[in-house]
């Protein structure tokens, strides 16, 4: 499995990730150290701060607007730039290491500001690294901090904001994401108009493609066996929001919020399908035999997704106000070739 793929599959789930981002300090040594020059960004707007977010770990207030921002959050950076704010550093989550989490969808929105340095965490956050880059706030919204290295990031008496509580780590919309975003950095009214935006180009969408409508759909991955992702992932909500039914082997199963594992063998539950998206289909060869003998496959109500699509293989699971409309250009005719049912219908080949 190459390193793609398994930082990828790191993401899956809270399960899979608990290990990943267990509380304990980064061992890398001392972090990039700090300049003085801040983060790019615009004036707040008026009456902004202070404010108060309310999070996974109780409440922060940002007295005045932060000029030098880190991203925990594995998907935060886009939406920032968006709003003009570039942040310090940004947590790597998968795809190109050497973009470092400035994807094409967001390059345009960097402009010609330096790029954030990269952080990782793959043995637990980086304290000494994020305490080296002088921050004034520290944010994750996609992400799964945990209480104790909340505790360890809010020691060093900068304010730090944490995941939405009202949902499993990983599950924040990314409206809601957005708005918080927007609120911490003094823009809370852009941040509504960019999600107003993005919520009518998806709406837009919907509208032009009534097939999807009440249609089943599924985003599935070989992973130790099956892995179909839940209702609160944001790659199956794209699917709800674009007029699509989950599928039933995810909403009748029991505690499914972000997704349920199964046997390979219960691959074969998914022969009715409407759509199918795969991520990364030829993963396992088990998997894709069983999925071969259905009638979903002999109807071609399928399409993948792998590292090879590059960029559009980490959009489709970035789900961010700027990688969004990226998507959609190329999700969408996928979706449709998979959704009529005629297996002569190719999906079409994408570009990064």
């Amino acid at each position: 499995m190459n390193t793609s793929r398994r930082r990828f599959l790191a993401g899956l789930s809270v399960l899979a990730v608990a290990p990943v981002l267990a509380a304990c300090g980064s061992d890398s040594g001392g972090g990039t150290a700090a300049t003085d020059s801040p983060s790019g960004s615009a004036a707040p707007e008026e009456a902004a701060f202070p404010v108060t977010i309310t999070h996974k770990y109780g409440e922060t207030t940002i007295e005045s607007a932060p000029k030098r921002v880190v991203c925990i959050g594995l998907t935060d950076q886009d939406t920032l730039l968006a709003l003009g704010v570039v942040p310090v550093g940004v947590t790597y989550w998968f795809g190109d290491e050497e973009l470092k989490g400035i994807y094409p969808w967001a390059q345009e929105a960097l402009g010609d500001a330096e790029l954030p340095t990269l952080l990782k965490d793959t043995n637990g956050v980086e304290i000494e690294k994020i305490a080296g880059l002088a921050p004034d706030l520290i944010i994750g919204q996609y992400a799964g901090l945990t209480e104790q290295d909340y505790k360890k990031l809010s020691a060093m008496g900068v304010p730090v904001v944490a995941q939405n509580g009202d949902y499993t780590d990983y599950g924040t919309p990314w409206d809601e994401a957005a708005l918080t975003l927007g609120a911490a950095v003094g823009k809370p009214k852009a941040a509504q108009e960019l999600v107003d935006s993005v919520k009518k180009r998806i709406a837009d969408e919907a509208a032009a493609h009534p097939e999807f409508k009440g249609q089943t759909a599924a985003v599935i991955t070989p992973w130790e066996g099956l892995f179909i992702y839940g209702p609160e992932d944001p790659r199956s909500r794209m699917l709800t929001d674009l007029g699509f039914d989950l599928h039933r082997v995810i909403t009748d199963a029991d505690d499914s919020e972000f997704g349920i594992s199964l046997s390979a063998e219960r691959t074969a539950d998914l022969g009715d399908i409407g759509t199918a998206v795969w991520i990364d289909f030829d993963a396992d060869k088990q998997v894709r035999e069983i999925f071969e003998g259905t009638p979903a496959y002999a109807e071609g109500r399928w399409c993948n997704i792998s590292d090879a699509d590059g960029s559009y293989y980490v959009a489709h699971s970035f789900v961010t106000p700027l990688s969004i409309p990226y998507l959609l250009d190329r999700y969408v005719p996928q979706l449709v070739a998979a959704a009529d049912g005629d297996p002569k219908t190719e999906p079409p080949a994408v570009t990064s």
